[in-house]
């Protein structure tokens, strides 16, 4: 998707922070390491050149899903919901992302960037990105800290290198 190797060191530090919360996961539900697997597996799909432009498009609708799926009947809020917060975020930038990132950054207007699904993003991929850190902020603040355990620091962590990784998108 994008052949700078700036860009390329950022999403792989998003990919690293996909796995993180894998890392630590004692009680994680099966669902929310399903999950995390697919937000790794997306971001390195985004580091390999010559994949079809619109592939975003499917990795974005699938996170999506993934985060309606995470959420399920079994949810356990201190792992499930951030990574629903996570999922959807990601997914969104996906979406909004230029179908054709050199070609249409270089022809279009500063700002102004066509989504995937041909609507006009201007600054709304960047508005996604501080929404999603501060619900992110914010989910970890509100963690009594008695129950701060390594597990919610550990995905808080993860979300910060998955917010940097996805950082490039929203630019």
């Amino acid at each position: 998707m994008f052949e700078i190797p700036a860009v390329h060191a950022a999403m792989l530090v998003g990919a690293v922070g996909a796995v993180v919360p894998m890392w630590r996961a004692h009680g994680t539900d099966c669902r929310v390491r399903i999950a995390h697997g697919a937000m790794a597996v997306s971001m390195v799909a985004m580091m390999i050149p010559g994949v079809p432009a619109g592939i975003h498009l499917l990795e974005g609708a699938v996170l999506i899903a993934l985060a309606v799926f995470v959420t399920g009947e079994t949810m356990h809020r201190r792992t499930a919901v951030p990574c629903a917060v996570d999922l959807t975020a990601m997914g969104v930038l996906l979406l909004l992302a230029p179908t054709s990132a050199p070609a249409s950054a270089a022809s279009a207007p500063s700002g102004h960037h066509h989504g995937g699904a041909g609507i006009s993003t201007g600054w709304l991929p960047l508005l996604v990105l501080v929404c999603w850190a501060l619900l992110t902020l914010h989910l970890f603040r509100s963690t009594p800290r008695r129950e701060r355990r390594s597990g919610v620091r550990t995905a808080a962590a993860g979300s910060a290198l998955m917010i940097l990784g996805m950082a490039p998108m929203a630019v």
